[in-house]
């Protein structure tokens, strides 16, 4: 089970991104959950039903099924501190 399975849509926040990838023409497009939340049919939808339905925007290629990434943006600041 990969995390594409096991990851619902509606589980992800509002800040976080998902890279979407088109499989035939590799057009790369950023997309957020609440995008996506609007075109689906319903909020119980896995990540992999998301993958496998989305088309791709570019004007002449509309390739249905995608390649996806997620992109969270949370501060990754390094460990300040030590030892006493």
């Amino acid at each position: 089970m990969t995390w594409l399975e096991d990851m619902h849509l509606r589980d992800l926040d509002d800040g976080a991104l998902l890279e979407a990838t088109c499989i035939r023409c590799l057009y790369m497009w950023l997309q957020s959950p609440v995008q996506l939340l609007i075109k689906v049919e319903h909020r119980n939808v896995r990540l992999d039903e998301v993958a496998k339905n989305l088309a791709c925007p570019r004007p002449h290629c509309r390739h249905v099924g995608v390649r996806l990434a997620l992109i969270k943006g949370e501060d990754t600041s390094g460990f300040v501190g030590g030892m006493p």
